[in-house]
């Protein structure tokens, strides 16, 4: 989708400590081999901290930085794919009045695994091209802990991290203005996040989640080729809608914010796809930055070009492409244009957070 007039007036990112992976090495948590093939340096993991308060913490501070007003924004989209800390609860509600009060606004949950943020991303400016609304505001959190989800055994060649983002989407202006938005799906991989696993009244919480299993289960059956063609195809049909409504090539794109996966995957699944050479153009993703913090559930992206303007890492004029991937299988793409390098105020401390966020 080709978008007119859309901005990202302002970003957060709120990250616990992190656990260096040679850490967890000689601690017995992570094996040795995976943290070879991975790569990833360093990993954050949350004590305390509840995903929903990581949130508002996020989105507080990127509200302030985006020079919008509670009562500006009419949409509220909250993307995770864990645990949020309650049962049967409207996590989204509660940001909404934490963070905008009693302003009138809709708040909904985006459960679309690790796409989450981008997909919220996408339906936000769709929303906001179709209405007379100003402004929306996406948040995103995630903790992954025992003994439902042991995070170094969890998954093949990815590392769940825990923190929270948030990013504030304007018609009016911001530091970077959206060209063009796109998402993809192919429900055809869908098993592979579910393997032969059945369907149960209930989930088991002294049963880890097991991943690793559901993947080699489905790969069992499915040619990891096959897999990875049409993972290949959908990524890259995704992106080319991306680029053709934005009226630009793959060459223009300066960074590229990609999701914190360890290496071998983000090369075969994401990288491939675009023929980014993994060791010459290494540099223009996120990667550096990604391996220190871990995958961030639903958040990567929205963190990622968070990460890029505050380090200054991005110049005016620099084109961005965030790309995102989820189970199911679903991809999005958004490219921005950086129009400015704000001069945001250090985070005010809340809920006992304040040096979490940045």
């Amino acid at each position: 989708m080709k978008t007119e007039a859309l901005f990202i007036a302002g970003t957060a990112t709120y990250l616990p400590p992190a656990t260096k992976v040679e850490q967890a090495v000689a601690d017995g948590r992570f094996d040795a081999q995976d943290a070879e093939d991975t790569q990833l340096e360093s990993v954050c993991e949350a004590t305390d901290e509840a995903p929903p308060e990581m949130a508002v913490a996020a989105a507080r501070d990127a509200l302030e930085r985006s020079g919008h007003q509670a009562g500006d924004i009419a949409l509220l989209l909250h993307a995770c794919v864990y645990f949020q800390g309650l049962e049967l609860y409207p996590t989204a509600s509660y940001i909404h009045r934490e963070v905008l009060g009693d302003h009138s606004a809709l708040a909904f949950e985006v459960k679309n695994a690790s796409n989450g943020c981008m997909t919220a991303l996408d339906i936000a400016a769709r929303s906001l091209s179709a209405t007379g609304d100003v402004a929306a505001l996406v948040t995103t959190a995630d903790k992954v802990s025992r003994p439902g989800i042991d995070r170094w055994n969890s998954d093949i060649g990815i590392v769940p991290g825990d923190g929270a983002s948030a990013m504030v989407l304007s018609k009016r202006s911001g530091f970077a203005q959206v060209l063009s938005t796109s998402t993809v799906s192919d429900p055809t991989l869908e098993r592979l996040h579910r393997g032969d696993a059945p369907f149960t009244p209930h989930h088991d919480p002294t049963l880890p989640i097991d991943l690793r299993l559901r993947k080699l289960q489905y790969l069992g059956d499915v040619e990891l080729d096959e897999f990875t063609r049409r993972f290949r195809a959908g990524l890259s049909d995704c992106v080319d809608r991306a680029l053709h409504d934005a009226d630009i090539r793959l060459g223009d794109v300066a960074r590229f914010v990609v999701p914190h996966f360890g290496r071998i995957v983000l090369q075969r699944e994401v990288l491939a796809a675009l023929d980014i050479d993994l060791d010459i153009d290494l540099d223009l993703t996120t990667w550096s930055w990604g391996r220190t913090v871990g995958h961030l559930g639903a958040g990567d992206q929205i963190a990622g070009l968070d990460h890029l303007v505050r380090e200054r890492a991005v110049d005016v004029g620099d084109l961005c492409m965030l790309l995102g991937v989820g189970a199911g299988f679903t991809w999005t793409c958004a490219v921005v244009r950086i129009t400015e390098l704000p001069e945001w105020p250090t985070p005010s401390a809340g809920f006992g957070l304040g040096a979490g966020r940045i």
